[in-house]
């Protein structure tokens, strides 16, 4: 691992620094040149690298090269083959014809947990791919080695990801001095190729000169195994170097560029980050020594516009908390106040603006903070309550690294199947509900339906089970001639890979063990949980889960004379987390009573958006939510707990 950058830095408000000390290099140092361009990436030179976080939008300088290069990366990354995890990168292009000539893709795992090392080591990759690219071009026994170059925004640095730019220059140049002396370790390769330039650009002047002086003022690097790394201005001559210098790092005394290579004036405006999914880690903690019994501690860490981490946290009174939210999630149609009530008590005060701002919100949550309902926590604006979820996209995920990485352990489903299960026969836990069965069928016949005309048409395969006032109905599966109905859901789990599962039904919430909470599928307390799907073969990407249907909630209790309405959110939020444990990309689960009617319009306007017209979860749930909501006096809109990444797409996922 690289250590850190040694020496005075400068910080980003411009305050003098130290000019790097003028030593000279001999002709077998290798010398990076660096240079800051103050420009637009089409005028770039070399391939550009730009950072991904997992599971979010190509926008920004990532979005600009996708457009410029003909939706490659928008591509690479709907089939699963681009740079998510920490660390990692690709190279994509070049195209011919197209400027800039090709994209270096560093993959910076979660958003806003970038740090500078893994900027590093994700730079070290890109640039060892650079090379090994331009090494297959050089015969063996040529001449001598190509010099190639690579181009590079300030990466890190977007107000959300709240890196310095001084610390982002630092990290970018040690990346490619890593990778500069790992060449160096590979006789063969070091005969073909050397990394001679690394072009640093920004579009926005201020941020430009910035970079600058951050560059100007790093004194030392220092690579692995000791290697010692001289630091100098550029005078436009190399000379000897330091006799204990083996890499050299020549910094260019001037921004070039300007207005002629697509430069704009000042800094980035405040709408830079318009519609950028702004992370809120929100999690229950130990409550500290001495504190009132009957408390809860929530720690609240997010990223705003500012660039800076804000800690919080908040102190609750559990029982009034839960009183509040059962009275809530037991209706369709809950008192507006109590969600405006539960926002007062739950979201600090220091918080309050940032989230009334925000475009998107994805939320991090834990095992206790995924059960409040956040979509419906109602801010006070313009005379009445609006829902968080009414003006502002919200996701949910789960803080856990194992879990948010879990998907990249699996392999996705074959083919384009959807198994869609309504109504089976609960017994003693719930009486026949119509709504789901309604709402099941609507389903299956969205997906067995025709399909939109054109290249990008896809014919999905419905397998559906559905209980119509008991009476069971097969699509694509065996007929249901007995009173055994686990027995058929269980075997039509089995039969195929599915890339979608849809269940309308009545839910258990297991207190004593959430793990075993599911969906009940047979009258004699046979359930479907998460780990049954957890031993398919395949996991399938996304789950639709209903159990919630006009508030006949009593079964989820899951014992006799227990709170009918209290149960709801609990069952959701266990199961999501169980799903997404075995690597299920998206979770849809309603936490609380909704409308039949709302409900089917739900399920059916988000398939529309993210199959018919493939897009991401992110935008696909709040449309849907919007859709809902003009249709409706109901609260159902927001009763859904949408899991997964954003960017996740259901329509492009690739075909094994």
């Amino acid at each position: 691992m690289p250590s850190d950058v040694t020496g005075s830095t400068t910080g980003d408000a411009g305050e003098q620094a130290p000019t790097p000390h003028a030593a000279t290099v001999t002709p077998e140092t290798p010398v990076l040149q660096v240079q800051v361009v103050h420009g637009s990436l089409e005028f770039a030179a070399e391939p550009v690298a730009v950072g991904h976080y997992q599971g979010m939008p190509l926008t920004g300088a990532e979005g600009f090269l996708n457009g410029r290069m003909r939706g490659l990366l928008g591509d690479r990354l709907l089939l699963g083959m681009y740079a998510e995890q920490e660390g990692s990168a690709v190279l994509v292009g070049p195209l011919p014809e197209v400027r800039p000539p090709g994209a270096l893709i560093l993959g910076l795992g979660p958003a806003g947990e970038v740090t500078t090392g893994e900027v590093t080591r994700a730079m070290t990759q890109a640039a060892l791919l650079r090379a090994l690219a331009a090494a297959e071009e050089v015969p063996d026994g040529g001449s001598g080695p190509a010099t190639v170059g690579i181009s590079t925004v300030l990466v890190g640095t977007n107000p959300l990801d709240g890196m310095t730019i001084s610390a982002s220059a630092a990290a970018l140049i040690e990346g490619v001095v890593v990778a500069i002396q790992l060449l160096r370790s590979t006789p063969r390769l070091w005969s073909k190729v050397r990394i001679g330039s690394l072009e640093i650009i920004e579009r926005y002047e201020e941020r430009a000169h910035a970079a600058q002086r951050a560059v100007t003022s790093l004194a030392t690097l220092q690579a692995p195994r000791g290697t010692e790394v001289d630091v100098q201005m550029a005078d436009g001559a190399v000379a000897p170097a330091r006799q204990d210098a083996e890499i050299a790092v020549q910094i260019a005394d001037a921004v070039t560029g300007g207005e002629a290579l697509g430069g704009l004036p000042g800094q980035p405006q405040d709408d830079y980050n318009d519609l950028a999914w702004m992370r809120v880690d929100i999690r229950s903690l130990t409550p500290p020594a001495g504190a009132p019994a009957g408390c809860r501690f929530i720690e609240f860490t997010s990223m705003g516009r500012r660039a800076r981490a804000d800690r919080l946290v908040q102190q609750i009174e559990t029982s009034l908390v839960n009183d509040l939210i059962a009275r809530a999630i037991g209706q369709a149609r809950p008192d507006e106040q109590i969600c405006n009530t539960l926002y007062e008590l739950l979201v600090p005060g220091e918080l309050k603006y940032e989230l009334l701002n925000a475009d998107n919100l994805h939320l991090l949550l834990d095992a206790d903070t995924s059960c409040y309902p956040w979509e419906a926590l109602a801010p006070r604006y313009k005379g009445g309550n609006k829902p968080l979820a009414s003006r502002t996209g919200v996701l949910r995920q789960f803080a856990e690294p194992e879990t948010r990485m879990a998907r990249f352990g699996v392999r996705p489903a074959s083919g384009r199947h959807v198994l869609v299960i309504g109504n089976p026969p609960a017994g003693t836990h719930g009486a026949d509900l119509p709504g789901a069965a309604a709402e099941a069928q609507k389903v299956a016949d969205f997906f067995a339906g025709e399909r939109p005309s054109g290249p990008e048409a896809i014919q999905h395969t419905v397998h559906a089970l559905i209980w119509a006032e008991e009476i069971p109905e097969a699509t694509n599966l065996p007929d249901v001639n007995d009173a055994q109905s686990w027995l058929h859901i269980v075997n039509a789990l089995y039969r195929h890979e599915y890339r979608i599962i849809h269940i309308a039904a009545h839910g258990m919430y297991n207190p004593a063990d959430p793990v075993r909470s599911g969906v009940v599928i047979g009258p004699q307390d046979q359930f479907l949980t998460a780990l049954t799907v957890s031993q398919l073969p395949v996991v399938p990407e996304l789950v639709f889960l209903n159990c919630c249907h006009s508030g006949r909630m009593g079964d989820l209790a899951g014992h006799a004379g227990a709170d009918p309405d209290r149960k709801a959110n609990l069952l959701a939020a266990s199961v999501a987390r169980s799903l997404m444990d075995v690597g299920v990309r998206a979770v849809i689960a309603s936490g609380w009573a909704v409308d039949d009617d709302d409900a089917a319009l739900f399920a059916t306007t988000f398939y529309e958006l993210a199959v018919h017209e493939g897009r991401g979860l992110g935008e696909a749930v709040r449309r849907t939510r919007e859709v809902v909501r003009q249709a409706s006096d109901s609260l159902t809109w927001a009763a859904y707990q949408c899991y997964g990444d954003p960017e996740f797409r259901l329509q492009a996922q690739a075909d094994w």
